[in-house]
């Protein structure tokens, strides 16, 4: 009964860990962002439930730029640490147009997270003009981050679990 029960437990604590990974998909779908200075950043967040390394980002989306310039580009930046972005991609394909753009791209990556606390920014990087938002994100936008929890957590379970049976016996 006690070695049932310590297994249980076991299992239960490896799901638990198994479901502070995979990935998380952000809905940025009628998001309006604004360009040109920090306070017009759109930051959205996502906490994976502990350490472990961010491999991926992928996107879909598709926006309308309302007041477009030669300097007009949405850029996406992600950070897992709460400084400098640890990975910017800048989306130069708007231009001076004011037709809807897409976007559909991924970007293998490896950067790691010491608490699974992952920050994605949106924003132009161009004030064009008194217009409020610079772009909007149409239908259907999102972006998607993929997170492996720290191969570390899961051992320190496992060792947690194998006391506790010792500690019964």
């Amino acid at each position: 009964m006690k070695t049932q029960m310590i297994a249980a437990m076991a299992v239960a604590g490896f799901a638990g860990l198994a479901t502070a990974g995979g990935s998380h998909t952000f809905d940025v779908s009628g998001l309006g962002v604004d360009g040109g200075y920090s306070t017009n950043f759109f930051t959205l967040s996502h906490d994976f439930g502990g350490a472990g390394t961010v491999t991926g980002i992928s996107w879909d989306i598709n926006y309308t730029p309302a007041s477009p310039s030669w300097a007009s580009e949405l850029v996406i930046s992600l950070d897992t640490d709460g400084g400098f972005a640890d990975f910017s991609m800048a989306d130069y394909g708007a231009g001076d147009t004011s037709d809807p753009f897409a976007s559909v791209a991924s970007e293998g990556l490896s950067i790691a997270s010491s608490d699974g606390m992952v920050m994605l920014t949106l924003w132009d990087s161009f004030q064009d003009g008194a217009v409020f938002p610079d772009l909007v994100f149409g239908s259907g936008s999102s972006i998607t981050v993929t997170y492996v929890p720290a191969p570390g957590a899961m051992a320190v379970l496992g060792l947690g679990g194998l006391v506790a049976g010792r500690r019964r016996r």
